[in-house]
């Protein structure tokens, strides 16, 4: 199975483990690691671990490049990448005792001439793959129709799609009759109900307001909803509603766990699994993904 992945965010992202860590001191951390990152990158990484062809289309730029394509080279991730004339990003989690902190560094613009391109290398490639997932903020200087327009090419063409998307790029994707959208219930709140929501947050009282989004998002489109709740259950709205429990794990390192969960269940589904074995089979790949110190990764 040839799996396509398209993130135009990519993230250099380094994690550092303390045994404790003071604001406003100088922190020694114990251990220290580099990873490629991005959403796409951590879907890719996973489908790989997974035993599948997985690709992935991106920018790079800067004076790091040759290090992005190290690494991914060594996760066996085949990557499609244009020239951004811009360097690529770092953020850093920070684990002390069980807890996260994430350091997010914006992406940088894109030179104007890296749209075509990527449009082009999203048009070689979606004809020989199986499934397109699609995830993460794109960077500024992207049109605000690419997302959608990929969608259009990969839908005329048959493919799987899986979205990974909030607010304008989603809705703008949606009409294209998206197989699966998997935001987590954060972004599907501030894309549907206009409220911020924080990750960590019991979001147990908004099921009744987004259950009747997610059920005519499936009956307009013929979308499935996967809302993810971080270690809570997930919430899924296919021909009918339900949930799947989520394993409580001591997590390591929970930055990727969306990700995996999307892909794994882009796997499943386009293996002709069952929407309920595939969101099960799915979030064990999540929870695997928490147990591990790298992001977007089971082993």
């Amino acid at each position: 199975m040839r799996i396509l992945s398209v993130c135009l965010n990519p993230t250099f992202q380094v994690t550092m483990q303390f045994s404790s860590f003071t604001l406003g001191e100088v922190n020694r951390c114990s251990d220290h690691y580099l990873d490629a990152s991005g959403k796409g990158m951590n879907a890719a990484r996973i489908l790989s671990q997974l035993g599948e062809e997985s690709v992935l289309l991106t920018h790079l730029g800067g004076t790091r490049k040759q290090e992005m394509l190290d690494l991914c080279s060594k996760d066996k991730v085949e990557i499609l990448w244009a020239d951004s004339n811009s360097e690529i990003r770092t953020c850093t989690t920070i684990l002390e005792n069980g807890r996260m902190t994430e350091l997010v560094q914006e992406p940088y613009a894109v030179d104007a001439g890296t749209e075509q391109p990527i449009r082009s290398l999203f048009s070689q490639a979606v004809g020989s793959c199986d499934g397109v997932i699609i995830t993460g903020t794109r960077a500024p200087g992207y049109h605000t129709n690419l997302y959608a327009d990929f969608v259009a090419e990969a839908k005329l063409q048959g493919k799987f799609v899986l979205l990974d998307l909030k607010g304008a790029d989603l809705l703008a994707c949606l009409p294209y009759r998206v197989d699966v959208i998997k935001p987590n219930l954060s972004e599907a709140a501030h894309t549907f109900l206009g409220l911020k929501v924080g990750e960590q947050e019991d979001t147990t009282s908004l099921e009744r307001r987004i259950r009747p989004i997610l059920a005519d998002l499936q009956r307009q489109y013929g979308t499935t909803v996967v809302l993810s709740r971080g270690n809570r259950e997930t919430w899924v709205q296919g021909p009918s509603f339900f949930t799947v429990p989520v394993q409580q794990v001591e997590a390591l390192n929970p930055i990727g766990c969306g990700d995996a969960l999307g892909a794994a269940l882009t796997r499943e589904l386009i293996m002709g699994t069952n929407l309920q074995q595939a969101a099960q089979r799915a979030t064990i790949v999540a929870t695997m993904n928490a147990k591990s110190i790298h992001p977007g990764s089971i082993v």
